[in-house]
């Protein structure tokens, strides 16, 4: 463990409202270090150093800066209201036992109206809050949106549509959301009925498949039999892709042994041209010599 001067942190408490945990961007209180690189971490033991502490991404509070000084001033009522508003943490909301037995449930976020990628996931809770524009946090500066999330039985597919159509309003909202399936379980018989699934050879596939270790498989369930593997639309590779290498390599090829051939050319020329070109070079230049004046031949 590196050895961290004393004169290089500070240990301090906190009640909450100011850090969160990198890992889960969960609410962090209790004593925490602060290191002269700008650097947190939770506990105050600085010679094994806990978890990394964050400032969280939305903390709506007003520090003493001049700026903030002035703005106060210029604007009191919307000052004392941006002082007063809660910090919005991220919270990924888990579906319930009901959620599953419909097969789907809403996920909230918010987004920030000054960040193009500004997105935040929420639970239900502030994203009424922001949404019916209560005194409980900033809510002029996010807007908010919810998609529909499959649970059940081939989500990717659904989930990613879903979130394609989002797009159009929120774009990069698939940045909150990177896996499709997130939550699903498999109960029943999985059925592709076309533009989904894939062999190897790039040949579309159609009918009952199984989840085995996170990989489609062709048939309803998995069982000591060969049976083919299948791959989802955006994993296939190029089916022409060793052609392509193969038909690359050749030309490859080809084109070292002209260049080879030509070089070898360039190493013959000067003697060659030598032999064959004095000859003629003088022939042309004695009867040009020879008709008229001037040449110092």
């Amino acid at each position: 463990m590196t050895y961290i001067p004393k004169s290089k942190i500070n240990i301090l408490n906190t009640s909450g409202g100011e850090f969160v945990l990198k890992s889960t961007n969960q609410e962090y209180i209790g004593d925490y270090i602060e290191l002269s690189n700008g650097k947190f971490y939770a506990g105050n033991n600085s010679q094994k150093l806990d978890e990394e502490l964050i400032i969280p991404l939305t903390s709506n509070k007003l520090g003493n800066s001049r700026n903030n000084l002035i703005y106060s001033n210029l604007k009191p009522k919307k000052a004392n209201f941006l002082a007063k508003v809660k910090t919005i943490y991220p919270t990924k909301t888990l579906p319930t036992q009901e959620d599953y037995n419909k097969g789907y449930y809403t996920r909230y976020f918010i987004k920030k109206v000054n960040e193009p990628k500004g997105y935040i996931e929420v639970n239900v809770d502030v994203f009424d809050s922001i949404n019916q524009q209560k005194n409980e946090y900033d809510f002029y500066l996010y807007e908010v949106g919810l998609i529909v999330w499959n649970l059940k039985n081939g989500t990717l597919n659904s989930n990613f549509k879903n979130i394609q159509i989002l797009e159009k309003r929120f774009p990069f909202i698939s940045n909150i959301f990177p896996i499709l399936n997130e939550f699903e379980i498999i109960d029943d018989i999985l059925v592709t009925q076309g533009g989904e699934l894939y062999y190897e050879d790039g040949k579309e596939y159609v009918g009952p498949y199984h989840i085995h270790e996170n990989i489609p498989m062709v048939g309803p369930q998995h069982t000591e039999e060969p049976h083919a593997t299948l791959y989802y639309s955006k994993d296939l590779q190029n089916q022409n892709q060793a052609i392509t290498n193969f038909m690359n390599q050749n030309l490859f090829e080809i084109q070292m042994q002209q260049m080879k051939n030509k070089v070898q050319k360039m190493q013959k020329a000067p003697s060659n041209q030598t032999k064959s070109s004095s000859p003629k070079t003088y022939q042309k230049i004695t009867p040009s010599s020879t008709g008229g004046g001037g040449s110092k031949y």
